[in-house]
């Protein structure tokens, strides 16, 4: 049987290359936190201390090492798009309400929202004045679309908020671009820029990473199905409890498998969950929801859909030489769509 420690010993083998790197980009971190600012200071270092993977910037350092020699410059980058990571969580933990993160008191449960929120503003702020330092026009640019993708994903969400009806795949695409995937392919465009690379190199890059993010972002949809609570930290159907429409119920609702009656009935399941309150007893539409999820197979069509996704974005990267930073890169993107938590 897999344990919990096991999962987390493998996906280390993969940071094994930047392992030497990570203390820069952790310094950097630690370096932010104010010291003038008991409260602000306290407020980040729980959030830079949560037990976060550094997955963002393990994958950029990883397509920097790739593709040339590591500097300096890709250790800000590399911090940068950890500190830009964390700041959409303590923003997102305001709007969703979320008192816990991973089983842990999030920093609104702890010093309320508007310490979330300037934590989270702080936090970009200083991801600004990191990425002023790295003196490249062209990373400023990257980093700043990943900005506006991120309001314009939590947008799109909010939109189709607790709507079946509402959600179609160009939605639920565009909002895994802005609000997942657009950090990865910022950490590998910009490593691809620092390098100095050919474009149509840096284009593959940013493919990897932006299809790197899409398959995480359908994998952490998969998990809220079949992964469990002590496992994930959240309810199972914790998404679709906050009215998140995401790829299993996408797959299950266009499913030749349903006959249209069925496929009335799944909504009404989805739109009793979706209306319910703390306390409700939501057995029922719950049973009911994960009963056509296996008429359909969408839990095994979510995993082919991420698979295709890592194998698209892995096909772009034939270019790089062989190194280990290149088997760790490709070793990865296979583990996160195979990840359990």
């Amino acid at each position: 049987m897999t344990t919990t420690a096991e999962p987390a010993k493998q996906i280390q083998t993969f940071y094994e290359p930047v392992l030497p790197y990570l203390g820069e980009v952790k310094a950097r971190l630690s370096a932010i936190v104010p010291p003038d600012s008991q409260l602000l200071a306290e407020s980040l270092h729980h959030s830079l201390s949560g037990g976060g993977k550094l997955l963002r910037p393990v994958v950029g350092l990883l397509a920097g090492g790739a593709t040339g020699t590591l500097t300096p410059h890709h250790f800000e980058t590399a911090a940068v798009s950890e500190m830009i990571h964390i700041a959409t969580l303590l923003h997102d933990d305001v709007l969703d309400d979320a008192d816990l993160r991973r089983g842990r008191k999030t920093v609104r449960a702890v010093w309320g929202n508007t310490v979330s929120i300037l934590s989270g503003d702080y936090l970009l702020a200083q991801a600004s004045r990191k990425l002023a330092q790295v003196g490249n026009i062209r990373i400023v640019a990257i980093f700043s679309d990943v900005l506006a993708d991120l309001c314009d994903g939590e947008v799109e969400q909010i939109r189709g908020s607790y709507n079946v009806d509402v959600i179609d795949w160009d939605s639920y695409y565009r909002k895994s671009v802005c609000k997942t995937a657009s950090l990865f392919r910022a950490a590998c465009e910009s490593a691809g820029v620092l390098n100095g690379l050919p474009e149509s190199q840096i284009q593959a890059l940013a493919t990897f990473g932006k299809n790197f993010g899409i398959a995480f972002q359908i994998v952490d949809d998969l998990l809220d199905y079949t992964s469990s609570e002590s496992e994930m930290g959240k309810p199972v159907l914790d998404d679709l409890r906050n009215g998140i429409v995401n790829a299993p119920i996408l797959l299950a609702l266009q499913s030749d498998e349903l006959s249209d009656d069925e496929r009335e009935s799944f909504r009404v399941h989805i739109r009793r969950l979706f209306a319910s309150e703390e306390g409700d007893d939501v057995a029922q539409p719950i049973a009911g929801i994960q009963g056509y999820l296996e008429k359909t197979g969408a839990v095994a069509e979510t995993q082919a859909l991420a698979d295709r996704f890592i194998r698209d974005g892995l096909a772009g990267l034939d270019f790089m030489p062989p190194s280990a930073e290149r088997d760790a890169l490709f070793g990865l993107g296979r583990f996160v769509i195979q990840r359990r938590t």
